[in-house]
């Protein structure tokens, strides 16, 4: 089990008063921390130097108890002008940083919201609902439970006389603590950002704004955002490990399954589309055409071409393997055929000689001609890709370039549900679904 620590402003009714703990005693007294940090202004520090009345009723409760506190004490004689938050906020905020810093990650911080004066309360509410560190707030209700109004002397203060007339000490007395139950707003803003870069498609930011409030989310919601992040980048052994179990939407990418990676790389190439990186969803048609029309010439021409490649997985022609009909078809179009490279040309090429399916070879055809008439400019020149740009040279918009692909997709059985085009949003809407339940 962690330590604890307590970070608490000191006020007037601190450590003992009305025959009663104060809020610092009465939390040091419930939860026991290890190490205690007692904020003082110039006010609280002079009473300090007078009788030590903070440290020494501490080490009373500690011996009464049986528990050691380590107290630190933080003196601010400059602060004089005690009702102004704002000047709280920055120095709360530099101080419970420094505790942070020490602390593990099974450490504990706890804050005492009910000492001080209204300046450091409201200072301290502040950084609880922004929750921009880690601590359980706590309140502590007066005995009479109502405001404190009698006036008692502390000029002249007795430690031991207010310890051992401190009616807190028996064993009926009760606890007055409260964990205050803030609205945690900056994880309602931060979760609305994950929301909107969800619905924007841009999953690396919606994992980096997930990582700031990692803890405030349940491990499912983080395991989505993850998975989605590694998802749109293709990264099938980062998404593979996280990815939720049984959940519906995606199952697990493995590279021998040609057809699974290769929808999941137009689904990638539609999330291009979304985000308007046109130039991107140009550029990358190309190594998406090639393996569309090696599986064209499997499917409908019964033509495996890959076995007239060189071995290890490359795409470049064999002089010796490609040899008979189809170095013929090659030579007729592209005489003498130079072999090197395979390009979705020299498919192309085949597909019309060898392909039956008159619609299909229109529509690889057309894909064919988008790629030349629009991807080496794109890729080896600084220009803007508009939809209107695409439009002007290849005849056709983005949605038509997009859907042709899907078509050849779903003729060699890539995809067979139309459904799960819809994949992404699926996805973002489970995803919010999970923040939502957090």
């Amino acid at each position: 089990m962690g330590k604890k620590y307590l970070f608490s402003p000191i006020g007037n009714t601190d450590p003992i008063k009305y025959l009663y703990d104060g809020s610092m005693l009465h939390i040091c007294r419930y939860y026991e921390p290890d190490v205690v940090y007692l904020y003082l202004s110039k006010e609280m520090a002079e009473n300090h130097k007078k009788d030590n009345r903070y440290v020494e009723t501490l080490n009373l409760l500690g011996d009464f108890l049986n528990h050691k506190f380590e107290v630190h004490i933080i003196e601010n004689p400059d602060m004089v002008d005690v009702q102004q938050y704002d000047v709280f906020y920055d120095e709360f905020r530099k101080i419970i940083s420094e505790i942070e810093e020490q602390k593990e990650k099974e450490d504990q911080l706890l804050v005492n919201m009910a000492s001080g004066t209204p300046g450091m309360k409201s200072a301290l509410l502040i950084m609880a609902t922004l929750a921009e560190y880690r601590f359980l707030p706590i309140q502590v209700s007066t005995p009479q439970k109502k405001s404190n109004l009698e006036h008692e002397e502390r000029d002249e203060y007795d430690v031991k006389a207010n310890w051992e007339l401190n009616e807190d000490n028996e064993e009926s007395a009760e606890n007055r603590c409260q964990e205050v139950k803030c609205l945690n707003l900056m994880r309602l803003l931060k979760i609305d950002m994950i929301k909107k870069h969800l619905l924007a498609y841009d999953y690396h930011a919606a994992l980096a704004v997930g990582k700031e409030i990692k803890e405030d989310l349940s491990p499912v919601a983080y395991q989505w955002l993850e998975t989605a992040d590694a998802r749109s980048l293709l990264d099938w052994t980062r998404m593979n490990r996280v990815l939720p179990e049984n959940n519906g939407i995606i199952t697990a990418v493995r590279g021998e399954n040609e057809k699974k990676v290769l929808f999941e790389y137009m689904l990638a190439l539609d999330l291009k589309v979304k985000r308007g990186e046109y130039a991107d969803f140009i550029r990358a048609i190309t190594p998406l055409g090639v393996d569309l029309l090696e599986i064209v010439l499997e499917q409908s021409c019964d033509i495996d071409i890959t076995r007239y490649y060189k071995r290890n997985n490359q795409r470049i022609w064999d002089k010796n393997r490609l040899v008979g009909e189809i170095l013929d078809i090659l030579n007729q179009k592209f005489y003498p055929f130079r072999y090197g490279p395979v390009y979705s040309a020299h498919l192309l090429e085949i597909i019309q000689k060898k392909c039956t399916d008159t619609l299909m070879v229109q529509r690889i055809q057309e894909l064919v001609n988008i790629e030349q008439n629009v991807r080496n400019v794109a890729a080896h020149n600084i220009v803007s890709v508009t939809p209107e740009w695409i439009k002007e040279r290849t005849g056709k918009s983005v949605d038509d370039i997009f859907w042709i692909l899907k078509y050849v997709c779903e003729q060699v059985k890539i995809n067979t549900r139309k459904e799960n085009w819809n994949s992404y949003d699926s996805m973002n809407k489970r995803i919010i679904d999970e923040l939502d339940k957090d």
